[in-house]
């Protein structure tokens, strides 16, 4: 009997410290709360700000804000077109609005210098564009890709010989092309916005690594389908998964978009541009992305300027796709693109898109909840705080107030504590 006496009393002990214990843990929910608010807060805040850093070619509109005293926006249209052989053939102009055609590009100029000066003149700034000089006050650029089979050559003993060959990707620019996608270069530069040389080329340090193990390049030259260019740069691209699902990882070089007509022939035999650069290209070769950033004196008209500028573009009927970089990446934005479920998509659906757009997709993809995260994170933090104060406040209303013995000895003291104790 003394043994099951004994084993009563141990469960009874035990049974006693584990509802303490579930009573403390109960008791910290709050803490925890609150704990988990801040983790989940700073996941979701701290990759945000990683994501969007990655993206430099986002923040054109906040780079030409700095140190001015007016707004910019980053315009971006896409457009869509024909290629007679898949991928390793170039895009060729659409009929029917769904194209953009080099010809364009001056009428669109014209136009969007037209909305500059306006809001030049209600600021008093000057902004106004002459043929033949640079645009002022405002920038823009185009391009095109298309894959082609590269070949390597490199100098041994007075020999040009082939050291590599390798598909990669082709993008044809005009314009100020590095002006809204910043790199950083390894070797060399980018090329001149005024072509000097047709036949320069930039590339990539995964090209660069795959043929000389080197980005030390500059001077060397490669040969696509026939034609010799002479490399004058070699830039750095993204890393990390965004950059390897968007195919910023893959072979790349810039080439002029004129150098399309020298690669694969004029297909058209006419020339509707004196655009600096597109001399040789064929009128047929088609505006892949035309990119503007524009100054704004009132918040959204840069966006409606943009839309007049376009050519081909209807309200009522959008045959081209345009974007709203500027501001792309916050809370509101990344909410109205994924509400109503399914339109965004249904909207970008037969584009094909650069790579620079798709690593802007996917980023917005993990924003979305980046920014669920930290609001579940803000709403249990709330709910923490309340339950501490509810806590605090019940904790308070439950204990006796303790007198207060302050200026008293400690005899006198210990003589209330006994007539406390008597009573």
């Amino acid at each position: 009997m003394h043994i099951i006496d004994k084993t009563k009393d141990l469960w009874n002990i035990e049974k006693g410290n584990a509802k303490k214990t579930l009573l403390k843990l109960v008791m910290a929910v709050p803490f925890w709360l609150i704990v988990a608010s801040l983790a989940l807060m700073a996941f979701g805040i701290g990759r945000a700000i990683y994501l969007t850093d990655k993206r430099s070619d986002q923040k054109v509109a906040e780079v030409w804000q700095s140190g001015s005293d007016m707004s910019f926006r980053h315009m971006v249209v896409y457009g869509g077109g024909i290629r007679s052989e898949g991928e390793t053939s170039p895009m060729t102009y659409q009929e029917g609005g769904k194209s953009i055609h080099i010809a364009d590009i001056a009428l669109m100029r014209q136009a969007l210098q037209n909305s500059a000066d306006t809001g030049s003149a209600a600021s008093k700034k000057n902004l106004t564009y002459t043929e033949g000089s640079n645009l002022r006050g405002w920038e823009d650029c185009y391009s095109s890709t298309v894959m082609a089979s590269l070949e390597a050559t490199e100098v041994h003993d007075g020999l040009e010989v082939t050291i590599g060959k390798a598909d990669a990707q082709l993008v044809a620019v005009g314009g100020n092309f590095k002006a809204f996608h910043p790199f950083r270069y390894l070797s060399g530069g980018f090329l001149p916005v005024t072509p000097v040389d047709m036949n320069q080329i930039v590339i990539n340090d995964v090209l660069a690594w795959k043929f000389y193990h080197s980005y030390d390049v500059i001077g060397n030259r490669i040969l696509i389908n026939g034609e010799m260019f002479t490399i004058i740069g070699v830039v750095e691209e993204n890393t990390g998964k965004i950059a390897e699902l968007a195919g910023e990882q893959e072979n790349r070089a810039f080439i002029y978009f004129g150098s399309l007509g020298t690669i694969y022939g004029n297909n058209s035999g006419s020339d509707d541009s004196e655009e600096p650069g597109v001399s040789s290209a064929p009128a047929d070769y088609a505006i892949q992305c035309y990119e503007a950033v524009l100054p704004e004196l009132v918040k959204g008209v840069g966006v409606t300027d943009f839309k007049n500028a376009l050519p081909s573009y209807s309200l009522s009927n959008p045959q081209l796709y345009v974007s709203n970089n500027t501001g792309r990446f916050g809370v509101t934005r990344i909410f109205d693109t994924f509400f109503p479920l399914g339109e965004s998509d249904r909207e970008r659906m037969g584009y094909e898109f650069p790579y620079w757009e798709k690593a802007a997709q996917l980023t917005e993809d993990r924003l979305f909840y980046d920014y669920i995260l930290t609001g579940f994170g803000i709403v249990l933090l709330l709910i923490g705080v309340v339950a501490t104060g509810l806590k605090f406040r019940a904790k308070k209303a439950a204990d006796p107030e303790e007198p207060d013995f302050s200026g008293y000895s400690d005899e006198d003291e210990k003589q209330a504590n006994e007539l406390l104790l008597k009573e």
